[in-house]
């Protein structure tokens, strides 16, 4: 498998649960213009990893996910899951943006319990398996198991949406933009939830803008620049991962760069004049 700059040469010995070999995706003919939105991407996710994934509008993050899901088929190349085939339903989990939207049993209990139920575990398994999930995300089910989810805050049917994955039983979690349209306090109890899932040793994947919640909530960072892989390591590593032609010509990030200045800016980790290039940012990076 090829290496995207930054990529660490040894992640000791996780198992494998997820890998990319040589992956396309082009948007169906039928659709207009064909156009490729994934091209040649190698990955490998292994077991008890966090990994954040940026990248600018339309650079492919949530088709990514969605063909890593088992949603999309690849045009070309190969996923393997957790069995060692393709992804089998309720191996992976995908948390799309706003979940909270796709509600429809009458109360919270029902609604998480209603994905493992249909995988074919009992009423009872189902129940007690949405019940732990609920603990998971900090919604104890003595409290919100009877609810509407209607009567639910933003965060906490935020929260209950994302228990309802978890239920069932995925080897790893992906999250598209998870944080959007939450208030701080949405931000800091979705952390939290992050937080449990590394304590019980869970992968998962966070696609976001936020470069600061990725920084402190993934040990790993993929960037992701024109349906390609450009980067692949530590967000501490990320300024001095990048090959000496980046550093000599910041036009190679394409408008990665500018995603990531725009987000040390308003973080207050640099000036807002300061410019948008490699070298520069890069002396930034080590936060006070």
């Amino acid at each position: 498998m090829s290496k995207a700059p930054g990529d660490p040469a040894h992640r000791g010995d996780r198992a494998a649960l997820l890998r990319l070999d040589a992956v396309r995706w082009t948007t169906p003919a039928d659709a207009g213009d064909a156009r490729t939105v994934l091209e040649s991407v190698d990955l490998e996710i292994g077991a008890g990893e966090s990994v954040g994934i940026v990248g600018r509008s339309g650079a492919g993050k949530t088709t990514l996910l969605s063909i890593a899901a088992g949603l999309l088929e690849p045009s070309a190349g190969r996923v393997t899951g957790p069995s060692g085939g393709s992804p089998a339903p309720g191996e992976i989990g995908l948390v799309f943006q706003e979940p909270e939207r796709g509600f429809f049993e009458e109360t919270v209990l029902a609604d998480v319990a209603f994905g493992p139920r249909n995988v074919g575990a009992s009423e009872a398994g189902a129940a007690e398996a949405a019940r732990e999930a609920l603990r998971t995300v900090g919604l104890p089910p003595e409290l919100f198991a009877g609810r509407a989810p209607e009567t639910l805050s933003g965060g906490e049917a935020r929260r209950a949406a994302i228990a309802a994955v978890i239920a069932l039983g995925p080897k790893v979690l992906f999250f598209d933009e998870p944080t959007t349209g939450l208030d701080q306090d949405g931000v800091e109890r979705f952390r939290a939830v992050l937080a449990e899932l590394r304590k019980a040793h869970r992968t998962y994947v966070v696609v976001s803008h936020d470069l600061e919640l990725l920084a402190e909530e993934c040990e790993r960072l993929l960037v992701l620049d024109g349906g390609r892989i450009a980067f692949d390591g530590s967000c501490a590593a990320l300024p001095d991962g990048l090959p000496p032609e980046w550093r000599d010509d910041p036009a190679a990030w394409g408008g990665e760069l500018a995603v990531v200045a725009a987000a040390m800016r308003a973080r207050g980790w640099i000036e807002r004049d300061t410019p948008a290039r490699v070298d520069v940012l890069a002396r930034a990076w080590v936060i006070p």
